[in-house]
C-alpha cells in the first residue's frame, strides 16, 4: 500500500464531482427513517483540507467533499472518497500504513513507527514531523473499523471457506510493553486485527475494504 493517497486520485475523483458521477447510491438507507440512499438529493459541497506525502514532505490539498440529504426527515450525509476517513485530514492509506507499522512490530516505538528510510515525514516550511502521538491516535481509529472487519470476514469467508483467516486471527497478540490498560490492548488488538482482515479481503477480491464496504458517508 502508498504511503498516501496520490494526486492522480484526488484528481480523479475531483473530475468526478465536476461531471456529477458521484451519486448516493453507495450510502446506506437513512437511519433516521430508513428512506433508501438511491432517493437521497444533492444537498451542498463542502471544501476539506487533506494531508497528502510527497517525497517525504506533508503537503495540503483541497477538494470538495459532497453532502446529500434525506427527502424523508432532512437528515444530511457527508460522502466521502474511499481514500478518505471522516474527522481525519491524512488519507487512508497514510493511516492504514503507519498504523501498521506500528502493531505489527514487537519493538517498534510510536516514535520509531513515524519513520521511512530512517526519517519521518515532515512540512517544507518548518522543522514539524509526523509525531508518535498521532500515530497513537489513528490506531484508535483503526481500532473502531471492527463492524466492516467483520463483514468483510464474513466475505471473505463465503468466497474462500477454507480460508486460514479465523486462525491466524485467533492468534494475535500485543506485547505487554505496548500497553498499560485493557482498554489499550483491546484497541490494539482491534486494530492489528483489522489491518490482517484488510490483507486477507485485497488477496481475495483484488480491492480494499474500503473500497468495496465503507459506506462513503458521515452522518451530520
Amino acid at each position: 500500500m502508498p504511503l498516501t493517497a496520490t494526486l492522480e486520485d484526488i484528481t480523479a475523483y475531483q473530475e468526478k464531482v465536476q461531471k456529477n458521477k458521484i451519486t448516493p447510491f453507495s450510502l446506506p438507507s437513512c437511519r433516521r427513517c430508513n428512506v433508501d440512499s438511491a432517493f437521497f438529493k444533492l444537498h451542498a459541497y463542502r471544501e476539506r483540507r487533506f494531508l497528502i506525502i510527497i517525497k517525504m514532505f506533508i503537503q495540503t490539498v483541497f477538494f470538495p467533499l459532497l453532502r446529500f440529504k434525506c427527502p424523508g426527515c432532512g437528515k444530511t450525509y457527508t460522502y466521502y472518497p474511499d481514500f478518505a476517513i471522516p474527522h481525519k485530514h491524512y488519507t487512508r492509506q497514510t493511516i492504514m500504513n503507519f498504523s501498521e507499522a506500528y502493531v505489527k512490530s514487537e519493538h517498534t516505538t510510536y516514535e520509531k513507527s513515524t519513520m521511512v528510510d530512517l526519517d519521518a515525514p515532515g512540512y517544507p516550511d518548518d522543522s514539524r514531523t509526523l509525531s508518535g502521538s498521532t500515530i497513537h491516535r489513528w490506531i484508535t481509529t483503526v481500532s473502531g473499523f471492527s463492524e466492516t472487519a467483520r463483514k468483510a470476514l464474513d466475505l471473505v469467508l463465503q468466497e474462500s471457506p477454507s480460508s486460514a483467516i479465523c486462525r491466524t486471527l485467533a492468534g494475535l497478540t500485543i506485547p505487554k510493553r505496548k500497553y498499560r490498560t485493557l482498554n489499550r490492548k483491546n484497541r490494539l488488538l482491534s486494530c492489528r486485527r483489522f489491518l490482517l482482515t484488510e490483507a486477507f479481503f485485497q488477496s481475495v477480491f483484488q480491492r480494499s475494504i474500503f473500497t468495496k464496504l465503507a459506506t462513503g458517508c458521515h452522518f451530520s
